[in-house]
């Protein structure tokens, strides 16, 4: 993308947005200009350039990618501008070849890199080829309830290409959330899970972010060995961020901070505004992208799923997917998360009014 597209797209943002980005071109111009000529006096190439020379080397090179009869692409829903111009070129070079694509919409989660949803929404119109389209429906990985809990939450965006997910049906893959009430600590709580689970399983702890592993403290043999490994009297179990556990399964998957922070799940924090700018087109539905990364968080495990949330700030996401949640949540104090609700003289008092809780709520009649 030139600058000049850059300013262009800036002209539709509001005033300060604006004054924001002409000051960051200044600053980043001549960063950028100083980047690429330290790349031409080294003759090195970054993987961007690599992909644009390659598109520019088809283009104007007769013999330049000839002779390909197939090609397949995989993780389709990743594909970013530059690579489908790369492969539009190539295709146009080669008539007559299959070009065979597998992709999955829901678990598109790489916006930051540049992937556009659009180019597997879309598919037909951007490689100007006609299709057909056949959909993978069955999982070997996980059973029931997952498979109705993972589908119903990644549909509640009508934006998804609908499936029907089916599995086996002798396998039963629970999801569970367990709650925390230490804050910024969810060493008790994974204790509580590894205390019930068959530690010869394959485990996985994952989080929406890499330093969720310093949420774990030492406690009753819990140690942070590396910034992927975490043992527990001896047992090293690996961790990974959510982006970095795609394509992996486990027996069992443990994830931390499932908490509605801002560095909890879903993450609020927005792109910079300039940042936008790079990236392919926000999608409308709140939280596309964090649903599809926590859909991919929670379809990696054979066995079972423990989600740990702090019991005073649980993420929205564990209210879409657990009943019992919802149940717990309407008898607890909406306040303090910890007391029950009590009914008395047409209020609601929280049973925590000795110990400083002083939610009230009339009954409306």
């Amino acid at each position: 993308m030139h600058f000049s597209e850059l300013r262009r797209r800036s002209q539709n943002a509001d005033s300060y947005t604006r004054r924001r980005t002409r000051a960051y071109f200044v600053i980043f111009c001549r960063i950028y200009r100083a980047y690429q000529k330290w790349l031409e006096q080294n003759r090195y190439y970054d993987f961007a350039d690599m992909i644009n020379q390659a598109i520019e080397n088809v283009h104007d090179i007769p013999e330049c990618a000839l002779g390909y009869r197939y090609i397949l692409l995989d993780e389709a829903q990743d594909l970013s501008p530059n690579r489908h111009q790369l492969l539009l070129a190539i295709l146009q070079k080669n008539f007559g070849c299959r070009f065979f694509a597998v992709g999955d919409d829901w678990q598109s989660i790489y916006r930051f890199t540049g992937s556009n949803l659009n180019l597997i929404y879309d598919f037909e119109k951007f490689f100007q080829l006609k299709t057909r389209r056949s959909l993978i429906e069955n999982t070997h990985r996980f059973g029931q309830p997952t498979i109705r809990i993972s589908s119903d939450f990644i549909l509640r965006n009508p934006s998804q290409i609908h499936k029907q997910i089916n599995g086996d049906h002798r396998k039963n893959t629970p999801i569970k959330v367990v709650m925390s009430e230490n804050i910024n600590d969810d060493s008790l709580a994974l204790i509580k899970i590894l205390q019930s689970i068959d530690l010869a399983s394959d485990i996985q702890i994952i989080s929406r972010y890499n330093h969720d592993i310093y949420r774990l403290k030492e406690h009753d043999g819990i140690k942070i060995v590396s910034p992927d490994i975490i043992s527990w009297h001896n047992k090293e179990i690996p961790f990974c961020s959510m982006h970095k556990s795609k394509g992996i399964t486990r027996d069992i998957v443990i994830v931390l901070n499932m908490n509605s922070t801002s560095t909890g799940m879903p993450a609020t924090r927005e792109n910079d505004p300039i940042t936008d700018l790079l990236l392919s087109k926000s999608e409308k539905y709140p939280f596309a992208e964090e649903r599809r990364l926590f859909y991919v968080a929670i379809t990696r495990a054979r066995l079972a799923t423990y989600l740990i949330a702090e019991r005073k700030h649980p993420s929205s996401f564990l209210f879409e997917i657990s009943e019992d949640l919802n149940d717990l949540y309407q008898k607890l104090c909406p306040r303090c998360r910890i007391g029950e609700l009590i009914k008395s003289n047409n209020k609601y008092y929280c049973s925590n009014y000795r110990y400083g809780c002083d939610y009230v709520k009339r009954i409306q009649r």
